[in-house]
């Protein structure tokens, strides 16, 4: 996508690949990943389902650095096989935003918990760069690329939100008052919660009064 920079081959290509193509590609999607992004035909929730799905890959890699000795034989060819497959996960979002883009699909809200949830997905893969595990000459060309291919996703990300902010302001302007109205039940909640603790204190010292009154009353008979 290259920070959305709008190539003509790849609109080219985008306008022709329909909205599920995405994920049909390779053997690094399970087939019930395949089906969780075939559900997800809102632009954004097929961007929160690429980041979950992605995120499985980096909990995985970032696993294996503590391995048991007698494992660490695999482990760098493991991890550079889950890296390979955060790539092209990573490239398949890339190509859902940019198709998106171009058919004004509004991806707002997704492009927000990209931007909230990728920049600890970077530190992830920084810490695996940062701290190398067995095998770590295997996986150290991929994870140079999903680091550089990741901080490309959040750049376009931004971009794209910014000119979609723009693109809608209808709907901006409709979210804002949605903010308002849930703020104004909240401070109407918090009265209602204010008026019945008063009341249940009013109740109280009723009752204890009454209390009170009736072990006077129990004493002056004695």
């Amino acid at each position: 996508m290259n920070s959305l920079s709008f190539q003509s081959s790849l609109i080219v290509f985008l306008l022709l690949a329909p909205p599920g193509a995405y994920a049909q590609q390779g053997g690094h999607l399970t087939s019930s990943e395949q089906d969780r992004l075939r559900d997800a035909q809102d632009p954004s929730e097929r961007i929160k389902v690429y980041l979950s799905i992605a995120q499985t890959r980096l909990d995985r890699a970032e696993g294996l650095q503590d391995v048991s000795p007698e494992a660490r034989a695999n482990v760098g060819g493991q991890v550079g096989e889950l890296l390979g497959q955060y790539i092209s996960i990573d490239g398949e979002l890339k190509d859902w935003i940019q198709y998106q883009y171009n058919h004004n699909g509004d991806m707002r809200s997704g492009l927000r918990q990209l931007l909230t949830e990728a920049p600890r997905q970077l530190q992830q893969l920084q810490h695996i760069q940062n701290s190398p595990g067995p095998g770590a000459r295997e996986y150290s060309d991929s994870l140079h690329d999903a680091i550089a291919n990741l901080n490309d996703t959040i750049d376009g990300a931004a971009q794209a939100l910014a000119a979609q902010e723009k693109k809608f302001p209808e709907t901006k302007q409709e979210a804002k008052g949605e903010a308002r109205a849930v703020k104004k039940e909240q401070k109407a909640e918090a009265k209602r919660n204010k008026e019945e603790e008063k009341l249940n204190k009013k109740e109280k010292k009723l009752r204890e009064r009454r209390h009170k009154n009736d072990a006077a009353g129990d004493s002056g008979e004695n």
